[in-house]
């Protein structure tokens, strides 16, 4: 289920629609046997126990327990304890850049590491920390008449995403080597998405990331494809596409720089991709989000 069918379930109190939905622990029982995909995803354990099913992998979730995953990933309720308190917080891309627009970045190895250990353990004090912005951010949400209640719905998620942060640079100063405790398969694809966060600008085709890992881009394609449904080459272009949507907005930057700070042959053929990607050419695009 996409944020917009898992809307249907809750009240207009619980969500704005097509940006975030915040599901608080009196209501969180409607979420069993929901499989749930196509945004950003936060759980957090108060009380109980959780079982999930993250793209073919079970997981149980405990008291203090934090699952945090990407939008690629299909997350499933399985089942709950009876004493289950939590909450899931859901939010779009388009709503998490107007929150998190020029925030300094989070720990790097968090980022990658969310694909295959989605599930973080912490201590009480740091529990109280993000629960603390969700309940502002509930608050707000329930207010359906405020007139600022999506600006306040963007500050108290980036409150929320800046105490993630903060835990997750204390988590990673202490952490080990990542490579030690993942397989084979799973460390290729970590690494190639650290490829593609760091070259997607210039190396737009699938040679470059197999020649990088020492692969044939055939098992890169069926390992990649294997993990996240996707193709190599779509999150390439995802990547991409994320790149200058956000630069879109900067008005700042002509068509004509952006194509050529993305590294495309020449405007067309980026006016190209992004219509092929979005449905709408960049002008169009940048009008409608900058008026």
């Amino acid at each position: 289920m996409t944020i917009k069918e898992l809307q249907q379930l809750f009240q207009p109190s619980c969500y704005i629609d097509g940006y975030v939905l915040l599901i608080s622990p009196d209501v969180f029982h409607e979420l069993n046997g929901c499989t749930i995909g196509g945004g950003r995803m936060s759980i957090l354990i108060s009380k109980g126990n959780l079982g999930i099913n993250i793209c073919g992998k079970d997981y149980e979730m405990k008291e203090h327990s934090f699952l945090d995953v990407m939008d690629m990933a299909e997350v499933k309720i399985n089942n709950m304890s009876d004493d289950l308190q939590a909450w899931c917080l859901v939010v779009t891309f388009k709503f998490a850049t107007a929150s998190l627009k020029n925030m300094r970045p989070g720990p790097t190895e968090h980022m990658f590491e969310r694909m295959n250990i989605p599930l973080h353990h912490m201590p009480e004090d740091d529990y109280k920390r993000l629960e603390q912005p969700l309940t502002m951010l509930k608050n707000i949400l329930s207010d359906t008449n405020h007139y600022y209640r999506k600006e306040l719905s963007e500050l108290y998620y980036k409150c929320f995403s800046l105490e993630l942060g903060n835990i997750m640079f204390k988590q990673e100063s202490n952490a080990s080597d990542i490579t030690s405790y993942i397989c084979k398969r799973d460390f290729i694809t970590l690494s190639f998405f650290k490829l593609v966060t760091k070259h997607y600008a210039e190396q737009h085709y699938i040679d470059f990331y197999a020649d990088t890992l020492c692969i044939s881009p055939k098992h890169l394609n069926r390992i990649i494809k294997e993990i996240t449904g996707k193709t190599p080459h779509a999150i390439i272009c995802e990547e991409i596409t994320i790149q200058a949507m956000v630069m879109l907005e900067d008005e700042n930057l002509t068509i004509g720089q952006i194509a050529s700070d993305l590294n495309f042959s020449d405007q067309a053929a980026f006016c190209k991709f992004f219509k092929k990607q979005k449905n709408v050419s960049p002008m169009a695009y940048r009008r409608k989000k900058c008026g």
